[in-house]
């Protein structure tokens, strides 16, 4: 085999000149650096199956790609497993939180050996672990190498591993003591701004794409005020100053206006051009909040602060409603392209309900979505910028449906480049996952998950598109964390729902009057953060939810 590699910048194409353009390849890129998070084994996939994942930006990368042998794999399995002779194993850190196993017949050292060469058959193995006089946990795994993650920092672990075989197992390995590696605030860490994604692809382009994300926003902005990187011990005396910022309060005492006497709404906008300078909609049927300062995150909550909640009480219907809902209005507060609220009057006694119907015409046809509220307002969440939607309302009671309201139309403005990079052409990336919380939080609703700029996964649950508990975890099947502050209350954490913004946050408490617990940490924007112990006497803060200005799910 052979390898071209060609660098134009910091792109980085390598180029697997195959035997003959049949041939599948295996093997792996090798990611070698200075701090714990650097050291990255990345094993091409089986059957030539293209794969994407993301890798640190270090200065030495080790290629390992062979053709695969021409025979079937699994005639290298003679089903015959010398049960007597125990395996040899050796473990290397890959994160604070997780090992790599490698074993065999004879010595090895990880990312050595030809994994082909071992038997395919699943539960081949079977893995043993614990933290020291601990009880044991059990996997199998049916090749040679693994990982194991969700472990514990800085801490000792035991570790064992032995053949299987029908029935039978074999003896296990001698125990193998290892030290995760130390999460802490002692490890020097040098920041790098750009984490490039390696795209490796051992299909018919038999090519692998080294290529950066999209790099830190100072470089793209010059997320603005620039704010200093923290290089080396985060912990130490000598903190670096971050600008402080006053968070708006959560709104929890009651208005006593409404939005139609309230001064903060307008029926023409302050500046008739949006944040890109694109005229504004402007008609009779759209109110415009006007007091959003410009780097002020955008919240569903506080606006509907001025809109009361009707009580409401039982009622003997008895016949279908009979009256359109009249004078429907759209308000929209300037710089937030992603929710209106629709406002209208009250209906006939015979409504106990309205169906909000709102329509929108794109390249994809037609698309319709449907909201079912006892109010006569709603905020309607996840448009999209530079759209023209169709709004209108229907009454309704357990005997039927009445006549819908005149329909009303709306065009929302242009995002706001401050807060995420428009990537066209793409939808969002959130995917909607069911994860374990380590719980402090105020919003229930669904949740999502997306990968990092840096190998973590991200998870947020939602109060409503816009307010949102962030959390952080190593794995996606593993518990996600919540992320602590040391020099704020988590303003700079907006950056992990890419908003560049320093955000609005919940209920901001000093860390002595916050539950003890595990979670991760850091002090600046920019930094990779550290596994810890955070709120209690670690003078580490954490919230109950944010508001970035990015929606999420993103996507109408």
């Amino acid at each position: 085999m052979k390898v071209r590699i060609n660098a134009t910048g910091d792109t980085i194409v390598l180029k697997f000149v195959r035997p003959n353009p049949d041939i599948k390849l295996e093997g792996y890129i090798l990611g070698y650096g200075s701090s714990m998070f650097s050291k990255q084994f990345i094993q091409l996939p089986e059957n030539g199956e293209p794969y994407e994942t993301e890798i640190d930006a270090e200065p030495k990368y080790l290629v390992a790609v062979q053709p695969i042998p021409t025979n079937d794999v699994k005639k290298h399995c003679t089903g015959k497993v010398n049960l007597e002779k125990p395996l040899h194993l050796v473990i290397d850190s890959v994160t604070p939180t997780s090992v790599l196993l490698s074993w065999g017949t004879y010595l090895k050292t990880p990312y050595e050996g030809n994994i082909m060469n071992d038997c395919l058959e699943d539960g081949h193995y079977t893995i043993r672990y614990r933290e020291k006089n601990r009880k044991w946990i059990y996997q199998t795994c049916p090749t040679s190498d693994t990982v194991i993650d969700n472990l514990k920092p800085n801490t000792p672990y035991e570790f064992g591993v032995r053949s299987n075989k029908d029935e039978s197992s074999g003896v296990w390995s001698k125990p193998v003591t290892h030290n995760t590696n130390m999460g802490d605030k002692n490890m020097h860490i040098n920041y790098k701004p750009k984490r490039p994604i390696a795209k490796t692809m051992a299909g018919p382009h038999s090519s692998s794409l080294l290529h950066p994300r999209h790099g830190s926003p100072a470089a793209r902005l010059p997320i603005l005020p620039k704010k200093p990187n923290l290089v080396g011990n985060p912990g130490g005396l000598a903190k670096p100053s971050k600008p402080k910022t006053t968070s708006a309060p959560a709104v929890t005492a009651p208005r006593f206006e409404t939005w139609e006497n309230s001064s903060v709404f307008s029926s023409v906008p302050a500046s008739k051009v949006d944040a890109m300078g694109k005229e504004r909609y402007i008609a009779p049927h759209v109110v415009y909040k006007t007091d959003k300062k410009p780097d002020e995150p955008c919240s569903i909550t506080t606006s509907l602060s001025y809109f009361p909640e009707e009580e409401g009480g039982e009622q003997n219907v008895t016949n279908p409603p009979r009256t359109a809902p009249s004078n429907l209005t759209v308000v929209t507060v300037e710089g937030c392209p992603s929710f209106i609220i629709l406002d209208w009057e009250k209906t006939d006694n015979d409504t106990t309900e309205y169906e909000v119907i709102s329509t929108t015409k794109g390249p994809d046809g037609e698309q319709v979505s449907i909201l079912t509220t006892n109010q006569t307002h709603t905020a309607v969440e996840n448009l999209k910028p530079e759209s023209s939607y169709e709004f209108k309302v229907k009454p309704k009671n357990e005997l039927g449906e009445g006549p819908p309201s005149e329909p009303v139309s709306f065009s929302t403005e242009s995002a706001d480049p401050r807060v995420s990079e428009n990537v066209s052409g793409k939808d969002a990336i959130w995917t909607q996952f069911p994860f374990k919380t380590d719980s402090y939080s105020e919003c229930n609703g669904k949740q999502y998950v997306k990968r990092t700029w840096y190998r973590k996964f991200v998870g947020i649950q939602l109060c409503n598109s816009l307010r949102y508990k962030i959390y952080l975890s190593d794995s996606l099947n593993g518990k996600f964390y919540n992320i602590g502050d040391q020099t704020g209350h988590g303003e700079d954490h907006c950056q992990f729902v890419d908003s560049f913004l320093d955000g609005r946050t919940g209920t901001q408490l000093p860390a002595d009057q916050l539950p003890n617990r595990p979670g991760f940490y850091r002090a600046m924007r920019q930094e990779p953060v550290h596994f810890g112990q955070i709120g209690g006497n670690s003078h580490i803060t954490y919230v109950a939810w944010y508001e970035c200005g990015t929606p999420i799910p993103g996507k109408w």
